[in-house]
């Protein structure tokens, strides 16, 4: 007998409610029986904790933790060249690099790797921007207990050096990022911390003589100098004045078909600092700059939050892009001591996977490949070009990654080969003459 549809519904629905009523009875039938024996009874639970975002960590807030891997290291090749690092034998990424971090302030609650020499130009308080211990974490933060990499270069020391409270202040005596404060921070590092060999500053600030000038003279003393190529006002700031000159970083806030941040973004825009962008689907409307260098990813990375523990990065920022090229460099600087600054930033720029000879207004040279840069010949880094107005020089060997050994038997395998060949051809014919050689006899 067929059923109507409305029969067949019933049916169903009468089927559903039996079956939910034994998996009910189930249920509670194990949970009595757990109570009787002693066992630890709980409800569904999911298979691991919330990501929470590294930035809607505020202080005084619980620790985070995840158990989610950092994408962002796996897609530059970062995990590939920690791993060959350690194989190698050449120690942890990073170790014996010193890197400061010019930002707004490193919490003393996120477990880090600070060293001394740190200062806040600002004045005293606490942290309360996510922003400087993200960043940090995104360099050298420690691998979880459970091996998962957070850093890039865990093996560094880093150098705290607070030049702003918060991108948008809140509270009065807030400090906002600005040159003057960037110049007292650079001025820092400069007189008073000497020992440095990687200033990464995740911050924009118009063009500022004082500026130009510490970053030259750290440049000179073979400081590297990574800055981020910037992001659009409007992102960070808020609302923006659209009456703005065009020489101030608000006149970013629009995207323009012949838009060119270069010039306007500092110190990015300066000779001699590594410009770094984010990848271009990672943010909203990428700026176009002719100073750009490399870009990174700018999302789903790992990092530390103020009140320690982990979280992940979920909003894009050129920022979060600078710190994992700074640490891609702390981990050449230790893996080759006694390179010239110029030929470490050849490596990361020849190796990109863009065109360093014609960098894109995008992307620069492409994005950082961190195990190229690592292994690469002198001879493949000589056939690479160098993008934005970073002036290094061409590599010299001793950026190269060890030849291999002379082969010293090369030349007799070579003739073992060649007469194996001929005498194998001379025996293969006289098999094949021998029938004709028997008939005429």
């Amino acid at each position: 007998m067929r059923l109507s549809p409305a029969g067949a519904a019933g049916r169903a629905a009468s089927t559903d409610e039996r079956r939910r009523d034994r998996v009910t009875r189930s249920w509670a039938v194990a949970t009595v029986c757990g109570i009787a024996l002693g066992l630890p009874v709980g409800v569904a639970a999911p298979a691991h904790a919330i990501d929470v975002s590294c930035l809607e960590v505020a202080p005084g807030d619980p620790r985070p933790t995840t158990e989610t891997a950092s994408e962002a290291l796996r897609r530059t090749g970062v995990l590939a060249a920690q791993d060959r690092l350690e194989r190698s034998g050449r120690g942890q990424a990073g170790a014996g690099t010193t890197v400061a971090v010019l930002s707004s302030g490193i919490s003393g609650a996120a477990d880090l790797p600070l060293g001394p020499g740190g200062t806040s130009v600002v004045g005293p308080g606490p942290v309360v921007d996510p922003t400087g211990t993200v960043v940090a974490g995104l360099v050298a933060g420690p691998a979880r207990d459970d091996d998962l990499p957070v850093g890039v270069a865990p093996g560094v020391e880093l150098v705290d050096v607070r030049v702003y409270d918060t991108a948008t202040p809140t509270q009065e005596g807030q400090e906002a990022p600005d040159a003057a404060a960037l110049a007292d921070g650079l001025a820092h590092v400069r007189d008073r911390v000497p020992s440095v060999d990687i200033v990464v500053v995740p911050l924009q600030v118009p063009q500022d003589d004082r500026v130009a000038d510490l970053v030259s003279d750290l440049v000179e003393a073979g400081v590297l100098v990574v800055a981020q190529g910037g992001d659009r006002p409007v992102d960070l700031v808020g609302e923006v004045d659209a009456e703005a000159g065009t020489g101030s970083l608000t006149a970013l806030a629009t995207p323009r078909p012949d838009e060119d941040a270069g010039p306007l973004v500092h110190p990015a825009a300066l000779p001699g600092v590594v410009a770094v962008g984010p990848l271009p689907e990672d943010v909203t409307d990428p700026l176009r700059s002719s100073s750009l260098d490399v870009v990174a990813p700018a999302r789903d990375a790992v990092s530390v939050s103020v009140e320690g523990g982990h979280c992940v990065v979920d909003v894009g920022s050129s920022a979060w892009s600078t710190a994992l090229v700074a640490g891609v460099l702390a981990m050449l600087r230790s893996a080759y001591p006694e390179a010239e600054p110029g030929d470490l930033v050849a490596r990361l720029v020849a190796t990109a996977d863009g065109r360093p000879d014609v960098p894109s207004p995008v992307t620069g040279a492409g994005q950082v490949q961190a195990l190229a840069a690592l292994t690469a010949t002198a001879g493949e880094l000589r056939a690479g070009g160098y993008a934005g107005d970073t002036d290094v020089p061409r590599p010299s060997t001793a950026a190269a990654a060890p030849e291999e050994p002379e082969d010293l038997l090369a030349t007799t395998r070579g003739s073992a080969v060649w007469w194996g060949l001929l005498g194998g051809g001379a025996l293969l014919l006289a098999v094949l003459a021998r029938p004709l050689l028997a008939r005429r006899r």
